[in-house]
């Protein structure tokens, strides 16, 4: 009983954390405010990850860059612990937002995050005894 409502408190911690609204960004060109412009910063474990683990020194076992992994939905491996897409890809394309990218991927460049970035690391843990190669939750927001 106390597991199932450990689990229920962190998964609405988690979708709590996931899903920042609206922000407001200014121009630089006219300095008008520009408004309704949401983004999605996710933090969290393998439920969450987009693909970080590819890009950290770890198991081959935890990284999802092989088969079956996105074989449905992206007809190729992602990096996502899934078969296609995860929750935040879901929220993403409810709040008309494009697939949010892996904060490790080689192709972002700092700063180019507009519509949001994963900092989600499959085999994440809370404590630092978590199994060494493993990114911790602390690290997570340290990215941030």
């Amino acid at each position: 009983m106390e597991n199932s409502r450990s689990t229920l408190i962190i998964f609405f911690a988690y979708t709590t954390i996931i899903f920042i609204g609206s922000i407001n960004c200014r121009d630089n060109n006219n300095n008008n405010l520009v408004t309704n412009q949401s983004a999605l910063f996710v933090f969290g474990d393998s439920v969450f990850d987009a693909g970080n683990n590819n890009y950290i020194d770890t198991l081959p076992s935890f990284r999802s860059n092989y088969w079956p992994y996105g074989q449905t939905t992206f007809k190729f491996p992602t990096g996502r612990v899934s078969d296609g897409r995860t929750i935040p890809d879901f929220i993403a394309e409810y709040a008309w937002l494009p697939l949010i990218p892996a904060y490790l991927q080689p192709s972002n460049g700092k700063n180019q995050f507009p519509y949001g970035v994963s900092f989600a690391s499959a085999g994440a843990g809370a404590l630092v005894g978590t199994f060494p190669g493993m990114v911790i939750i602390i690290k997570l927001v340290d990215f941030y």
